[in-house]
């Protein structure tokens, strides 16, 4: 029955891409741009997408279904175990083409099984129903190559002066300055003044956090 009806749809998409390229033919120019749009109809994707909907029709497993494909496993997994990476971090460890990449993180993010958070330009991805928003934002963060380093020191030695941090971590004070304005704004850090010295430490909500995800290769 499911396959017939697959069928079934595989022959409508067909019916209805010959019945737009013959109205495009018969209309002239003002059409002509109209063809190479439904020309990159994939019907694969199209069959997929129309199984994936009749299975949640009958009360199936979706998980089941779209984890039921070794590159999609693959990027799932990748994500469960390393929540937080993006794109481009996706591509390079699975090694994947960008366009087939995008189609599976596709169907998972419209099946339910991932979630995305956006960081800035970066859009990371995580396992849906796991993680909070305050923690992925904290995953978010430590990420960053620069950001990340700043909460593990601070939480590994609250109270630390703002010269202390930035010869620890090799970066200028105007580029420590900017980075940890943008960590008071989203109330990861909280900034005080001791005399001369201004001293950083973490919210302890968020020290919490940092201590439950730091990983070795984010610091």
């Amino acid at each position: 029955m499911l396959k017939a009806r697959r069928a079934s749809v595989v022959i409508l998409l067909l019916i209805m891409i010959s019945f737009i390229s013959l109205m495009t033919l018969t209309h002239g120019s003002c059409s002509q741009n109209l063809l190479p749009k439904i020309l990159k109809l994939n019907v694969e994707e199209a069959t997929a997408f129309s199984a994936f909907s009749i299975f949640n029709s009958k009360g199936q497993s979706s998980a089941s279904f779209l984890l039921n494909q070794t590159k999609r496993m693959d990027i799932y997994n990748l994500i469960k175990d390393n929540p937080g990476l993006h794109f481009r971090a996706l591509s390079t460890f699975l090694n994947l083409p960008i366009g087939v990449l995008q189609y599976h993180l596709g169907l998972l993010v419209n099946g339910g099984l991932l979630s995305t958070f956006r960081d800035g330009r970066y859009k990371r991805y995580f396992e849906s129903r796991r993680f909070k928003e305050t923690e992925m934002r904290v995953i978010s963060v430590l990420r960053n190559q620069t950001s990340g380093r700043i909460l593990v020191s601070l939480f590994e030695k609250p109270e630390t002066t703002h010269r202390e941090l930035a010869s620890k971590l090799n970066i200028s004070s105007q580029a420590l300055s900017w980075q940890m304005n943008r960590l008071k704004k989203i109330n990861f850090v909280r900034i005080g003044v001791e005399g001369l010295n201004v001293k950083y430490s973490l919210d302890p909500a968020i020290a919490a956090l940092v201590d439950r995800y730091a990983m070795p290769e984010m610091a």
